[in-house]
């Protein structure tokens, strides 16, 4: 004990400021590396949840975009023509169309009741444009495989004024009611998946800029209605 004390009568000031010195350097050093890997790390995953982010807003464009060119040049057209459903054309242009979110890469969303909310809503317009696919499908090929065949046969072709008993003769009671169910079936479901894609796509940019206020995320708006003979286009693109 005698000794310990003579030793530290002997101590200098720097003999005890520099080792606390370079203890505190050496951890402001580990300090700093741990807060800047941090850093790194936190950018790295704003990056990927910021490219995420406008991968989804893409695929809302695109469904948005497909259902309103189908509405514009099919069914706006024939919205109130008593024959519509004859007269709404069939199409392939949606053969195999298949346009799906990941949810990993949007669990980021998650962490509020709003934002549940908002990703469930994402994914219920997945849903909506499947099935709205599915059914514009249906009636293509009913209308290719059965209308289109039935007609023919009874000699009815485009352009040749006929009749409702006419259409009801050729087709069959049954065949005829079928394409009138899935035609308003198909103008049902565009009409509602082209009027709720829009807000939700409102609500994911409000959500991501508030995050994220220094990105910039893909924005587009729906064309309007065209008048007859020019239908075609598509939603006007703006980042």
């Amino acid at each position: 004990m005698n000794n310990f004390y003579a030793i530290l009568e002997k101590a200098t000031w720097a003999d005890i400021v520099n080792p606390l010195t370079t203890l505190v350097a050496a951890f402001a050093g580990s300090w700093a590396a741990f807060r800047f890997q941090t850093y790194e790390r936190n950018t790295e995953t704003d990056k990927r949840n910021i490219a995420a982010a406008n991968r989804a807003l893409f695929i809302l464009l695109q469904q948005a975009n497909g259902l309103r060119l189908f509405q514009v040049d099919f069914i706006i057209p024939f919205r109130d023509d008593p024959a519509r459903s004859l007269n709404i054309r069939p199409t392939f242009s949606f053969e195999e169309m298949e346009l799906k979110f990941d949810l990993r890469e949007l669990e980021f969303l998650l962490g509020t009741t709003q934002t549940h909310q908002l990703l469930m809503d994402i994914l219920l317009e997945e849903r909506r444009f499947a099935e709205c696919i599915r059914v514009i499908n249906a009636r293509s090929k009913f209308h290719f495989d059965i209308v289109q065949q039935k007609l023919n046969a009874a000699g009815i072709s485009e352009g040749r004024p006929c009749t409702r008993e006419d259409i009801l003769a050729a087709l069959g009671e049954f065949d005829f009611l079928h394409l009138q169910r899935l035609t308003d079936d198909v103008v049902r479901s565009t009409d509602r998946s082209v009027q709720t894609l829009i807000p939700v796509k409102d609500r994911l940019r409000a959500e991501l800029i508030q995050r994220f206020p220094k990105a910039h995320f893909l924005d587009f708006e729906l064309i309007p209605d065209l008048p007859p003979g020019n239908a075609g286009g598509a939603p006007q693109g703006r980042r």
